[in-house]
């Protein structure tokens, strides 16, 4: 009986586990994706998806069932690519990824005004220094894998690919008409008097009076413009085209011509006075113009191509098991229940002038 008894330990230990298997699909302990070399956990996965929230300035509480359980997929699949890539790359490891890593975070502190400012920082993308540490070297490591693995692969863009490509998207070539100006903004709060809003506009009336008896623009923007974005540069704006500027505005800039001034205008903002520096009229942009962007665009592509079927042959491999529930479908439209947007993009909207 002796003899077995250590086979009959290990039979009672295996049960023992099976039977403390986590069940609860929102205990932070059950397994969400397992393989060889993977597991990951509920846990790990509400802190990349928490992580993402943030980032989005979003809680859970605003975000609906079906959203929420479709950015869980996303997060996951994201979570088993970056540990069957690492586990692949650390096959022939990066010697020096641990000293990459470490010199990218100081370059990253040198970023901020203090250390202080660092961990404020920090603590707002609720992680820690260790974990960044952790992340950009894995990071290093995988880019590593990719560098080896998918860039000798790829094959430059043919010419005929790149006039496929611009042949095929004739309205990614279309430039509209464009204008280059400089102006000078009083500012005038919304819920400004009748009073304050005369003595504003007086005080733009002024300024172009000086330009117009000849004043450098520039100076003058400088002195009295109100305008945080153009004010050092002498009210000087980057081109623009039609839609990118509030109405007024464009109508103005539009309807004046190349080295006029114009009259001071009023907009939301206050009042203004611009001068047209350059126009461009509307245009098409040749194949030669646009050849270079295209290739990259192309390459682009296929390096997201043959990354995809790495990734894909890995996950193979690894024999990768998906063990989260499937999100729940998201509600039917009714004339009552208006369709749910996804979550906006990360960068703002164009600021309007």
């Amino acid at each position: 009986m002796q003899k077995h008894f250590p086979l009959v330990l290990t039979l009672v230990a295996a049960v023992l586990v099976a039977g403390c298997a986590v069940k609860d699909p929102k205990n932070p302990r059950f397994v969400v994706a397992e393989g060889k070399g993977i597991k990951i956990t509920r846990g790990q996965l509400d802190a990349e998806v928490n992580k993402a929230l943030t980032n989005f300035n979003l809680s859970r509480d605003k975000v609906p069932a079906a959203q929420l359980g479709s950015l869980e997929v996303n997060i996951l699949n994201q979570l088993i690519n970056r540990q069957v890539a690492l586990a692949e790359a650390r096959k022939s490891p990066l010697t020096n990824a641990a000293t990459l890593a470490k010199e990218q975070l100081e370059r990253m502190k040198k970023n901020f005004p203090d250390a202080k400012a660092f961990e404020e920082q920090l603590a707002k993308a609720k992680t820690t220094e260790q974990a960044m540490l952790t992340e950009i070297q894995q990071k290093i490591e995988v880019d590593n894998l990719m560098r080896v693995r998918v860039e000798p692969s790829l094959q430059t863009p043919t010419d005929a690919e790149v006039q496929k490509f611009y042949a095929d998207n004739p309205k990614l070539w279309q430039r509209g008409e464009t204008v280059q100006a400089q102006h000078v903004l009083v500012k005038v709060d919304s819920s400004a008097d009748a009073a304050t809003k005369a003595q504003k506009q007086k005080a733009a009336e002024a300024a172009l009076a000086r330009v117009n008896k000849g004043e450098p623009f520039e100076k003058v923007a400088q002195e009295v413009s109100d305008d945080p974005g153009s004010k050092a540069r002498g009210g000087e704006l980057p081109p623009f085209g039609k839609g990118q500027m509030t109405p007024k505005f464009e109508e103005v800039a539009f309807s004046t011509a190349t080295g006029k001034i114009s009259k001071v205008f009023e907009t939301p903002f206050g009042f203004h006075f611009l001068k047209v520096k350059a126009k461009e009229a509307a245009k098409t942009l040749k194949l030669e113009d646009v050849k270079n962007e295209i290739m990259a665009h192309l390459k682009r592509l296929k390096q997201g191509e043959a990354t995809r079927l790495l990734l894909e042959d890995l996950r193979k491999e690894a024999a990768v098991k998906i063990l989260l529930p499937a999100p729940p479908a998201p509600a039917p439209v009714t004339a009552t229940t208006p369709p749910v947007s996804a979550p906006p993009a990360p960068a703002p909207a164009p600021a309007k002038k």
